[in-house]
């Protein structure tokens, strides 16, 4: 089985097909080597004559290697441009965001997709490089990456996969953060101590309905009635949230309303959110350390929100389908009452 060539001084590599080089024969002449199977350029090893004899190396993987199927080959660019026009294209804007961010990072060259140890190795060298990454971080960017070329096997441009599972970083699992009322009242106190009443508003609200940060800026009005709001949630799926079952929700949204805001979420970015809840984070973890205020995030305000409702006995059914863990597709707007009474029914002997 042929190897794969590695640099020295008297071989001149293929730059993308790392089975083939030219090299110095003992005679003093150029040899190409392709596959291990070796053939005379007739050149003398000069620099020269690199230029010619990689022309010459190049011709012998056209013709050798890739043979009648020269039309059919793919390079990683081809890929990425089906993949965003049939996938992230249909994608929110943040995670179409993600995915351009990756192939900055990672894509820099574009490698065909026939030489799979090519593309993990080069994808390697890049992971080595990005010290100042966390190792979740760096989890999460290799596992989108092994998506895209699933999606190219998908479409039968390429046999097997870069990304194999050894090169995930092992993440430690870290301890769940909880978030209780006693934090949320504390919230509540600092942002009306500063004249931002909105804001303490839609912390609360966050940890009542458990919904995520980008979920909360894109709702708006036209999304809410008198009995439920529609959630555009992750991955395209809406869901409802009854209101009925949460007069304090139906309170904030009416509150909101009275303030003059154009949209319940108040900003239409998450950073300018979350960064209101760091700054109040930075002040309430010198006055509560105990309370590790420096760790709450608005997605540890949602975990906070569905371990309230198991702890007043929400089924897990109920739970999933308010925080929209389920695995059911969009439903259509005339399609979700029938959900809103199933919720109501259940949640109707609970105090929330």
């Amino acid at each position: 089985m042929p190897r794969y060539s590695s640099p020295r001084e008297d071989r001149w590599l293929h730059p993308t097909y790392r089975k083939a080089y030219c090299y110095r024969y003992r005679n003093g002449m150029v040899y190409t080597s392709v596959n291990s199977v070796r053939k005379a350029t007739g050149l003398v090893w000069h620099p020269k004559n690199k230029k010619l004899a990689m022309d010459i190396l190049e011709h012998r993987i056209q013709t050798e290697v890739l043979g009648k199927n020269l039309q059919r080959t793919k390079y990683v660019r081809d890929l990425l441009e089906r993949f965003f026009a049939d996938r992230v294209s249909k994608l929110a804007p943040v995670t179409q965001i993600r995915y351009k961010r990756i192939v900055k990072y990672f894509f820099y060259e574009n490698w065909p997709l026939y030489d799979v140890q090519l593309i993990r190795t080069k994808i390697l060298e890049r992971m080595n490089e990005m010290t100042s990454y966390s190792l979740s971080y760096l989890r999460k960017m290799l596992t989108d990456i092994r998506g895209i070329f699933n999606y190219g096997i998908e479409l039968e441009w390429m046999e097997k996969n870069p990304i194999v599972n050894s090169m995930l970083p092992t993440v430690k699992k870290q301890e769940v953060r909880a978030v209780t009322s006693e934090h949320i009242e504390k919230y509540k106190e600092f942002f009306l101590s500063k004249n931002k009443e909105p804001m303490a508003l839609v912390v609360e609200f966050a940890y009542l309905t458990a919904m995520r940060i980008q979920e909360i800026i894109d709702l708006t009005w036209e999304d809410i009635n008198d009995r439920f709001f529609i959630i555009k949630g992750k991955g395209g799926r809406d869901r409802v949230f009854p209101l009925n079952p949460f007069p304090r929700v139906k309170e904030i949204l009416t509150r909101l309303r009275e303030l003059g805001l154009d949209r319940p979420g108040i900003y239409r970015k998450q950073q300018t959110l979350a960064k209101n809840l760091k700054l109040a984070n930075d002040e309430l973890s010198k006055r509560y350390p105990e309370m590790h205020f420096e760790k709450v995030t608005f997605h540890v305000l949602r975990k906070g929100a569905i371990n309230n409702w198991r702890a007043l006995g929400v089924e897990t059914e109920v739970r999933n389908m308010l925080s929209g863990h389920t695995q059911a597709i969009e439903r259509d707007y005339y399609l979700v009452v029938p959900d809103v009474s199933l919720i109501e029914s259940k949640l109707a002997k609970i105090k929330l």
